[in-house]
């Protein structure tokens, strides 16, 4: 029986780290030995605190001058030397760069993953060295040339994101029954635009008997945005991070959100139904994800320029006070999740055994 080493790079973002997490979870689920996997990213405190012990983690500083990219290679190259992987998979982000270039150069197999509809540079341009390409969206293998190594995969999630029983997740935020419970979230980073009109369109309307609130601010407005829910009758927990979004997925009747891949796919496998509003710049991939979503039903859509503390307004009264519309976008939202691919990152890299 051959033991794969397998070597996880992932940029420094959330939505590179997590599912590289998932992806490790859920190999140590199949094999038992966490011991062959080698997890590299970048030193930031966004996510370090994510990644396991168990799975090796390699931090590196990576400086974008020129003899920082150069002194860059030279680590990868001697990282990669050091450990001997069988199977390189990158996770985007332009760190994973030389890893995957490196590997393909020196005869190694192989994987690049990308998460969004519209990938990303890193992910283009390491599509010519990557043997396999796997995507979590059909639409993405058109911006692949060759797509016979493109395959279709199911998002990897961590382990954690599994349903608990609603009223567990109530009490976890000390919540009553008979009310509406909103998700608000921005990403791993928080997102101020969303938080500023959320709470603008709070102050404005009446929700104290109606709606209650979890709310992932992000770090940097987590001061901020406990000031005005103190000054609010609506009940509330704010967090600028939470580890455990099992119980807010759990507790929550809607969400709004970003829509990277992860809180896309996340929303998705707890049959939420969504207001999604993407993040405009990155080259707009987010609207692309969105739009998965919002053109089956599952999701409404509002662009980033057109947000206003009314229109937020409405759309809260709307989902409040419309449990059928809530109910069928949740069907929607579930139905999609289920009809994904039963192709696992797992599987392509067990079926890179001996190849």
């Amino acid at each position: 029986h051959e033991t794969l080493k397998i070597m996880v790079v992932a940029g420094e973002s959330g939505g590179h780290v997590f599912p590289a997490i998932g992806f490790c979870q859920e190999l140590k689920a199949a094999s038992g030995n966490p011991k062959d996997i080698t997890f590299v990213t970048t030193k930031t405190e966004k996510t370090d605190f994510c990644i396991s012990e168990e799975f090796s983690p390699v931090r590196l500083k990576v400086n974008k001058s020129l003899a920082g990219i150069v002194k860059y290679v030279i680590c990868a190259s001697s990282l990669m030397g050091r450990i001997r992987p069988d199977v390189i998979f990158g996770f985007g982000g332009y760190m994973t760069v030389p890893f995957i270039i490196l590997g393909s150069f020196f005869g190694k197999r192989t994987l690049i993953h990308e998460q969004n509809v519209v990938p990303g540079r890193a992910n283009r341009f390491l599509g010519f060295f990557a043997k396999r390409i796997v995507v979590s969206f059909e639409k993405t293998k058109t911006f692949f040339k060759n797509d016979k190594k493109v395959f279709l995969a199911r998002y990897p999630l961590r382990a954690s994101l599994k349903r608990v029983d609603r009223e567990k997740a109530l009490d976890f935020f000390g919540f009553q029954r008979g009310l509406v419970t909103l998700l608000v979230m921005g990403g791993s980073q928080g997102a101020r635009r969303i938080n500023e009109f959320v709470l603008a369109a709070l102050k404005e309307g009446n929700y104290d008997d109606k709606l209650q609130i979890i709310h992932l601010c992000g770090r940097q407005d987590f001061d901020a945005t406990q000031e005005v829910y103190q000054k609010l009758a609506v009940r509330s927990r704010s967090f600028a991070f939470l580890n455990e979004m099992h119980y807010a997925y759990s507790a929550a009747d809607f969400v709004i959100a970003r829509a990277g891949a992860g809180s896309l796919f996340e929303i998705m496998s707890f049959g939420l139904p969504s207001i999604l509003i993407p993040y405009p710049y990155a080259a707009a991939h987010q609207v692309e994800n969105a739009k998965f979503l919002a053109e089956k039903g599952g999701a409404l859509l509002l662009e980033d320029a057109k947000m206003s503390a009314s229109l937020f307004q409405g759309l809260l009264d709307i989902m409040c006070e419309d449990a059928m519309r809530r109910k069928t976008m949740a069907t929607i939202t579930a139905s999609l999740y289920a009809s994904c691919q039963n192709l696992t990152l797992k599987d392509l890299v067990v079926f890179e055994r001996g190849r």
